[in-house]
């Protein structure tokens, strides 16, 4: 009789803000994820606090009829494994019999490279939840590797790009022609140590898609007026990683991202205009980061009920024709683990394709629709 493993999901960075949220949602899913981080410690915590609802779906009865080994392994505390991504043996050996790593620890600037080139020697798909634009470009880089692997490669697999992704890419297939792509977006929630540390980094590198190239751009130099639902409103320009998922989604040559805020973040642009090149050294960011350990790890379980992502996608032609839609998100950290679990599910059901692939291009446009609460609607049309 042949012997059948059990596929294996991991997530790595369990022990952070997003990552438990993440495996929340994982045992929620009646999935028995394999935790992995740097501490052991940490790990054998988070692990504790979720093995007894890894026993079975919240608010069911036990089922008699399943054999008392299966209720012994279901109700087992969840595996751990604590390894470093600095040591290239190290993380192949970890990832060994892994058909899936949901990678949650950034920033992904530093931690993406390692996890994928195991993911490579192991044969397992890469799923991550970076917003970083070089972070894509340079998996996209990869394609071909990944495609050789027979793994698939998607980062980006949480709010914003699986939402904007596919708002995006429904409205290219409705528009085709497009010239140039616009995306705003206006976040009304707390962010995690993680998203402060990744948009630190960020400070001094505004980026655009130009002609299909990746152009760099003065901070706060580009605006443009979007409808987040309440009439026009100015949002900057920022480096939103739908500047490279995007082109690939769409083939549109210049892409634009935007973001919407208050008073504070003009001020900050111009000042990261004159000073981003101070800001963005080792001494800076090392302080900085220092401080925003010491804040709290992401918004609390009440600030997340009350906060929303809005979304607007804006495609114009070269006769300057412009169509455009609109979305809102409720509560983007718990949609962050809701999507990278549903993604990483059907992946290790083999619903899944090779290669380097964006949210609407492995899942389609309407992927999304899936998640209650989303609300998408056509603000214009040629």
């Amino acid at each position: 009789m042949s012997y059948m493993r059990e596929r294996k999901l991991m997530i790595y960075g369990a022990t952070g803000y997003t990552g438990r949220l993440v495996v929340a949602e994982a045992v929620e899913a009646g999935v028995r994820p394999v935790l992995a981080g740097r501490d052991a410690a940490k790990l054998g915590a988070v692990a504790d606090s979720f093995s007894a609802a890894a026993g079975g779906t919240r608010g069911a009865l036990p089922d008699r009829s399943e054999p008392a080994a299966d209720r012994e392994a279901r109700s087992a505390p969840l595996e751990t494994r604590a390894f470093s991504l600095d040591e290239p043996a190290g993380v192949a050996a970890a990832l060994r019999d892994i058909d899936v790593v949901l990678h949650c620890a950034g920033p992904f600037s530093r931690t993406a490279a390692p996890m994928f080139e195991a993911c490579l020697r192991t044969g397992t798909h890469y799923v991550d939840i970076t917003g970083e634009i070089a972070v894509c470009e340079a998996l996209a880089a990869r394609d071909a590797d990944a495609r050789e692997a027979g793994i698939m490669a998607l980062p980006a697999a949480g709010f914003d790009v699986v939402p904007s992704d596919c708002l995006i890419a429904d409205l290219a297939a409705r528009h085709p022609g497009g010239r140039v792509l616009r995306l705003g977006l206006l976040v009304r929630s707390g962010a995690s140590r993680g998203t402060m540390k990744t948009a630190l980094e960020g400070i001094n590198a505004m980026r655009i898609r130009q002609d299909g190239r990746v152009t760099r751009v003065p901070a706060g130099s580009i605006r443009h007026e979007f409808d987040f639902g309440r009439g026009p409103a100015a949002a900057l320009v920022t480096p939103l990683a739908d500047v490279s998922t995007a082109w690939w989604s769409t083939g549109i040559e210049n892409i634009e991202t935007y973001y919407r805020a208050g008073r504070k973040l003009p001020r900050l642009m111009r000042l990261s205009r004159w000073f981003g090149w101070l800001l963005a050294g080792r001494t800076a960011q090392a302080l900085l980061c220092r401080w925003i350990d010491r804040g709290p790890p992401g918004p609390s379980d009440a600030h997340r009920r009350t906060s929303d992502g809005i979304l607007v996608a804006e495609i114009e032609d070269a006769r300057g024709r412009r169509a455009a839609a609109r979305m809102r998100v409720p509560d983007p950290y718990g949609f962050t683990a809701k999507a990278l679990v549903a993604i990483g599910v059907r992946t290790l059901k083999g619903d899944c394709k090779t290669g380097y692939q964006t949210p609407s291009s492995a899942y389609g446009p309407d992927f999304v629709r899936q998640f209650e609460g989303v609300e998408w609607e056509v603000l214009r049309s040629p």
